[in-house]
């Protein structure tokens, strides 16, 4: 989970630094060292100082006696965040991000969840409405964007699994693939950078198409491979207390 996390940060951060190099128009190797620093300085800061101080100081919430004000404090947190991260630079998404990080470390976290769900069940479905829209399935049309479909699919596949694979096989072979398969999706994070990528002109309309196909496939594809890994090592690991 934590290593999930980490990715998604380091994948909306990527983003955000490059939309401010483009934005800037500036390319030199001190101005790229700034907006690296300042992201990452950022989401340090907030995410180490925040988390700290949801875990120690989370009676906070409790202290409003009003009808959900812990949902509502910690959706001003994320607006809040949000707007902070775009002051560096950064996508709003990064701010709500850390928000929710800093939420999933209180006593309450399960109380907000449970109060999260209706706004959830309310605006998903325009998330991925708005995804769609923007999305020219023409594209696919073309050999030369099936062929890329294929190469981005493989190299994320593949980068995440050997990645992964390697960092956790002190676990065990079959561990250590497991949790290399379970690393592969790119959900709806990946469908946030591409409709982020999109809006600010990094990415064209092939290259917007191409990656949500991609984080389509392998949301797909993962849970019943990692389920069979998963049942393997399972029957691995009876097999040798029978022994």
């Amino acid at each position: 989970m934590g290593a999930a996390v980490i990715d998604d940060i380091l994948a909306m951060l990527l983003l955000g630094i490059v939309v401010s190099m483009q934005e800037s128009g500036v390319a030199d190797p001190v101005h790229l060292l700034v907006v690296v620093a300042e992201a990452v300085g950022f989401v340090l800061a907030v995410g180490w100082f925040g988390t700290r101080v949801a875990r120690k100081r989370s009676s906070w919430l409790q202290r409003p006696r009003m009808t959900m004000s812990e949902l509502s404090i910690v959706l001003a947190l994320c607006l809040g965040l949000a707007w902070l991260s775009t002051r560096f630079g950064l996508a709003a998404i990064i701010g709500a991000f850390l928000a929710g990080l800093i939420a999933s470390e209180t006593d309450q976290r399960e109380q907000l969840e449970h109060q999260m769900k209706p706004l959830l069940t309310l605006l998903t479905p325009f998330f991925f409405v708005m995804t769609g829209v923007k999305l020219d399935v023409n594209v696919f049309m073309h050999a030369d964007a099936l062929l890329m479909l294929a190469l981005a699919t493989l190299i994320a596949v593949l980068t995440k699994l050997v990645g992964a694979y390697l960092g956790a096989l002190k676990l065990g072979h079959r561990s250590a693939l497991a949790v290399g398969m379970g690393m592969v999706p790119r959900g709806e994070v990946g469908v946030v950078v591409a409709s982020l990528g999109l809006a600010a002109g990094v990415f064209t309309p092939e290259v917007y198409a191409v990656i949500v196909a991609m984080s389509l496939l392998t949301s797909i594809l993962t849970p019943p491979l990692l389920g069979w890994l998963l049942r393997r090592a399972q029957r691995d690991d009876i097999d040798q207390r029978a022994a």
